[in-house]
């Protein structure tokens, strides 16, 4: 899109130009040269609108212009926030069955405050195991969300929390350019609005992908104008099933890469649960790379070996907890501790790592 622009501004200028001067011939500057004061400018206006000029307004029209575009969400970055989604998928036959697939992408992203999340879905029709569909009441699929410094992990009834190294950063996780590069020997048809935004849309040139295993390929692009990133692209063609699971299968592949709700509010939160234990069990403030999985939870943290065990033998008679005797042991560097607490059962394994320097905490509660 960068590429384009200067050839947009261009034209955008001289059609200016021409329609300011369009109507400047003779009949309307004689009234100019009769004031006394400017003699010379009856000789000069007849020269600014040369007769080739106008031959020039048509020349966009008659020449499509060409698009060359390296990465396809290029350009997101600009954007205060945006929902983008991609799927693939494919249907045909494999060994004379039909066979079905779709494999997803859907993300959100907020610049300010930064936040990002992602879902992807049908990595089981991907491996061949299923279709991608998944049955009512089940969980199929992996979400990513990333805010307030933590970057959680949710996969059906497992979730983890880590600390996040850096900010979410305004790009897709899939997308077309990921598979066959970016688009090349794009001719463009003419301008649309797609979800609200204004675009010029484009048709790709889809030969050359034989060797990808992609044949009677076409597909289309709208890039945002003024802007520089896609706001839609699809890709059709006849393969083999290289994406679920089988190069055996013969059908048809089809994309499609949509971006939406561009500067529109949207709003990313924490997921509930996730990486922590019950509310009257209690974690250290400085807890690092906490997670979650079933009733187990665990977290480093920074503080030493004594503290973290000093913390736990104070804190959980705070809020209730009785240790079980004798169900404890306490060795250099490890300390394993039992509490009840309503009919519930909580461990506690505190462990200093000396690599680290930091100490590790596994929290498993059981109920009866």
């Amino acid at each position: 899109m960068k590429k384009l622009m200067p050839i947009v501004v261009v034209i955008m200028s001289v059609a200016l130009m021409l329609a300011a001067c369009g109507g400047g011939g003779t009949p309307t500057t004689a009234p100019e040269a009769t004031p006394k004061p400017v003699e010379n400018k009856p000789a000069e206006q007849p020269t600014q609108p040369p007769a080739q000029k106008p031959a020039a307004v048509d020349s966009p029209t008659a020449t499509p212009e060409a698009l060359d575009l390296a990465n396809v969400s290029a350009g997101l970055g600009e954007l205060n926030s945006y929902k983008a989604s991609f799927a693939m998928t494919f249907e045909g036959k494999e060994n004379g069955q039909p066979k079905t697939g779709t494999l997803s992408f859907t993300e959100e992203f907020v610049k300010d405050p930064p936040a990002k999340r992602t879902v992807i879905t049908g990595l089981g029709a991907m491996s061949g195991s299923d279709t991608g569909t998944p049955e009512p009441g089940q969980t199929s699929g992996i979400e990513s969300i990333e805010v307030g410094g933590k970057q959680y992990s949710k996969m059906g009834d497992i979730c983890t929390q880590i600390t996040a190294d850096s900010g979410p950063q305004a790009n897709t996780m899939m997308d077309p350019s990921s598979i066959i590069g970016g688009v090349r020997g794009a001719q463009r048809v003419g301008n649309e609005t797609i979800n609200g935004v204004p675009t010029v849309h484009y048709k790709i040139d889809a030969t050359g992908l034989e060797t990808l295993g992609y044949f009677n390929g076409n597909g289309d692009v709208w890039v945002a104008d003024p802007g520089n990133y896609v706001v839609k692209y699809t890709f059709q063609a006849t393969g083999s099933d290289k994406f679920f699971g089988s190069s055996n299968s013969e059908g048809t592949i089809k994309w499609d890469y949509e971006v939406s709700d561009v500067n529109q509010p949207i709003i990313i939160q924490a997921p509930e649960n996730c990486g922590g234990a019950a509310e009257d069990i209690p974690i250290m403030s400085d807890a690092q790379d906490q997670a979650a999985m079933g009733g187990m939870s665990t977290y480093s943290t920074p503080s030493k070996f004594a503290e973290v065990v000093a913390f736990y033998e104070k804190e959980m008679k705070a809020r209730g907890w009785t240790e079980t005797e004798g169900s404890g042991m306490s060795t250099e560097g490890m300390a394993m501790k039992s509490y009840t607490k309503d009919g519930r059962t909580v461990q506690v394994v505190i462990t200093a790592d000396t690599s680290s320097g930091k100490t590790s905490v596994m929290i498993t509660e059981e109920k009866k």
